[in-house]
């Protein structure tokens, strides 16, 4: 039945079929909104696997958003077949530039390069690698912009996947079916902009074979390209994965860079406007322009359930074109029952949900004389959707509550000197996360002279009871505090007091004042920040103090300082006692400490202690009383945590699907108490993902023989992004929690 289509819905006209599908151009009939529909042929839906990869990609869209991804609306399977509904984009494929150009202006190549990869780092910040990035899957829309569409074969970043994509832009590493990793999709968009160039594609071959070797072992052909980009090409075809900027949003970064110094600061508007000129024409030529559908859709929301019809709705979608319960009831009569999954929701109820996840995702807008880019934080898997939603909303309000407020109708933002708009931005860290308590602090910042040098800035952490899927609020942190005096002079004497030496609150202020009774709910700054706020860390209470308000400085606004929970649970309340372990006498965090690696920072018992000398591979032992037995510190049990961009001749890179080995020589067997042994004869044992943090590392476990008999495990966590290797062949206990819980500065 390759001919069911969607009840509600009035077809257009096709847009394209492929192996798997048809995409059409559909009207929603009570709306008159124009969408996408990409229906899975039937006899596909007719396969459990071939469905599932299906459902998944409408998954995937699911988790990722912005300006420059087409959106999905919404995935229905019913028991005629599936279908996921999505943004139609007014524009045309590079593809079809490409076949009526050929060649591009670099300028102009750059120009759709850059939106484009704004849209894969949207999906890497998803934690999705698109595995499938070619010209015909970048639309250039009338406006001047280019988007990403179809993922059809992405995969979580880290994933090992088979060996699918297309074959003239697919990295080396994708040819093996080795693990999936934004640095994947780099060198796939490189291999497109090459083209665009050049004129054609870097490698051609008619052998499969052929081009697998190529791409593999052939010199990069950068020599073909205008010389202010050849480094760009350079980069990011690099054979080597840990050799290419690490994701899209990296890449971005040293392509505008690049692009302004080789063709000045308007760069981009000059790209756009020689685009337009031919590219133009065919976007008037475009399928929705030939249909007469006008400007792409607003999103389809589902405004209930009736009639037999299942719905599972997300947060955060734009009011638009929706379906309601009377076409839903409509749509179940004549297909049976339908399962809906809308854009950000979780898989349909039938599906079993992982376990509880926290993610570090990216969000772009424009608005009116502004806009903004900056960091959010989304928790999935709570069995309670109904408190998934509530704690999601919360974490997004400290961001929607300041874009929407922060510019009054009597004072719009203005230009700034250089003619450029301000840029608002925020930066968000995971304090703490377990099964009951989540603590996340949001540092806002605006890019504008109009408030002063170094523009504005402010902090709000929020806390969140998982257990009830309610946001505790800062004074409820505390017993008593909040408006007693007496109780609020013991919290500021204990705040002052774990000040670090040098911190602005160590010294006396210039004019002594204490923290007014009401402080933790006192308003202070002009978007209504408290003068003092409070987050739980892992083994403390982390404190944002406005100092100003005490008589110090303005520039000590605000200083961070962190208390013991053993110094404060008398001061706490007993709900977040219990939350954090505290109840009963618990000491949670009286005997761990801190310990910045480089990229996070992981809490180890206070008897471990970390050597820093070392540039290349730093050493955590972890051995009590090791320092006093005479033995060098790295030939006691311990954890390497090792820099894998930095490489000399006697310390080369570590190899990903090799033990770790950073000499020249073998290794020797000191976790067997066997420092004259060498390990070899190396069996992996074990290979997959596991979590550093919000992260996740590609994990690899192996068995090494020592050469008088003896074996060593050798666990090691690889992360290309920031190229950490951590090392561990002594059992450390306790050191996969220890990661799992690591926050990344």
């Amino acid at each position: 039945m390759d001919d069911w289509t969607l009840p509600g819905f009035t077809e257009m006209g096709s847009l394209g079929e492929g192996g798997f599908g048809r995409v059409v151009l559909a009207r929603h009939d009570e709306s008159a909104q124009v969408v996408a529909v990409k229906y899975l042929y039937a006899k596909f839906a007719a396969d459990p696997q071939r469905l599932a990869e299906f459902r998944q990609e409408a998954h995937v869209l699911s988790r990722v958003s912005g300006p420059h991804i087409a959106r999905l609306h919404q995935f229905v399977e019913t028991p005629q077949g599936a279908a996921i509904i999505m943004e139609a984009v007014h524009g045309i494929s590079l593809k079809e530039i490409l076949g009526r150009q050929e060649k591009l202006e670099p300028e102009a190549a750059l120009a759709i390069l850059k939106g484009s990869l704004l849209g894969l780092a949207g999906a890497h910040a998803a934690g999705t690698v698109h595995r499938d990035y070619k010209p015909a899957n970048v639309l250039v829309t009338r406006e001047g912009q280019s988007k990403l569409v179809d993922f059809g074969i992405a995969v979580l970043a880290g994933q090992a996947g088979v060996a699918a994509g297309t074959p003239a832009y697919m990295a080396p590493e994708q040819w093996a079916g080795g693990i999936a990793t934004p640095a994947t999709d780099v060198y796939a968009a490189t291999c497109v902009f090459f083209q665009c160039v050049a004129g054609h594609k870097p490698y051609e071959a008619e052998q499969t074979e052929v081009l697998r070797t190529l791409h593999e072992y052939a010199p990069i052909p950068f020599g073909e390209v205008p010389e202010p980009v050849r480094d760009l090409i350079a980069r990011g075809m690099a054979k080597d994965v840990t050799q290419r900027p690490s994701g899209a949003a990296e890449f971005v970064a040293e392509l505008e860079s690049s692009a302004r110094k080789a063709y000045g600061e308007d760069w981009e508007r000059n790209g756009w406007h020689w685009l337009a000129k031919g590219a133009g024409v065919l976007v008037a030529l475009s399928p929705l322009a030939l249909l007469g559908a006008g400007t792409a859709a607003a999103p389809v929301v589902a405004g209930g359930a009736a009639g037999g019809v299942a719905v599972t709705t997300g947060g955060g979608i734009a009011v638009g074109l929706k379906v309601t319960a009377a076409v839903a009831a409509v749509t179940a009569a004549a297909v049976g029952t339908v399962v809906v999954i809308n854009a950000n929701s979780d898989d349909p109820p039938a599906t079993t949900l992982s376990a509880m996840k926290v993610d570090l995702l990216t969000r772009t807008e424009k608005f009116d004389g502004f806009d903004y880019n900056g960091k959010y934080v989304r928790i999935s898997g709570l069995k309670d959707k109904a408190a998934e939603d509530r704690v999601n909303k919360a974490l997004m309000a400290p961001i929607d509550g300041w874009l929407e407020n922060f510019w009054p109708d009597s004072y719009q933002p203005q230009r700034e000197p250089d003619g450029d708009i301000p840029h608002m931005k925020t930066e968000a860290e995971i304090l703490r996360q377990d099964d009951k308590l989540v603590s996340v602090v949001y540092k806002r910042s605006i890019d504008s002279t109009q408030f002063g040098n170094h523009g504005g800035f402010s902090v709000r952490p929020i806390v969140i009871d998982l257990t009830k899927g309610e946001q505790i609020s800062g004074a409820h942190l505390f017993d008593n505090v909040d408006g007693t005096a007496a109780r609020m002079r013991k919290l500021e004497d204990l705040i002052l007091d774990s000040a670090r030496p040098g911190d602005c609150l160590s010294d006396k202020p210039t004019s002594p004042e204490h923290l007014p009774a009401t402080a933790l709910s006192a308003r202070y700054t002009f978007d209504y920040d408290s003068i003092l706020q409070a987050a739980p860390t892992a083994n403390g209470m982390r404190f944002y103090v406005y100092g100003s308000a005490l008589g110090y400085p303005r520039v000590c606004d605000p200083t961070e300082v962190t208390t013991e929970y053993a110094r404060l649970t008398d001061l706490m309340s007993p709900s977040v006692k219990n939350l954090l372990g505290l109840a009963n006498g618990g000491t949670q965090g009286e005997r761990t400490k801190e310990d910045n690696v480089g990229a996070f920072t992981i809490t180890t018992p206070e008897k471990w202690w970390l050597l820093s000398s070392a540039p290349i591979e730093r050493y955590l032992v972890t051995a009590e009383g090791c320092s006093n037995s005479g033995m060098q510190p790295f030939h006691c049990a311990g954890v390497v945590f090792s820099d894998n961009s930095r490489v000399d001749a006697a310390t080369p890179a570590y190899e990903p699907g090799k033990p770790y080995n950073r000499s020249t020589g073998p290794r020797p067997c000191h976790s067997v108490g066997a420092p004259g042994e060498t390990q070899g004869s190396p069996i992996q044992q074990k290979k997959d993902l596991r979590p550093v943090g919000t992260k996740k590392a590609a994990y690899e476990e192996w068995r090494l023989m020592c050469s008088g008999g003896g074996t060593v495990i050798q666990r090691v966590w690889f992360l290309p992004k920031t190229q950490l290797v951590i090392v561990d062949e002594w059992n450390t206990p306790g050191l996969d929690k220890i990661l799992e819980e690591a926050r990344w500065n």
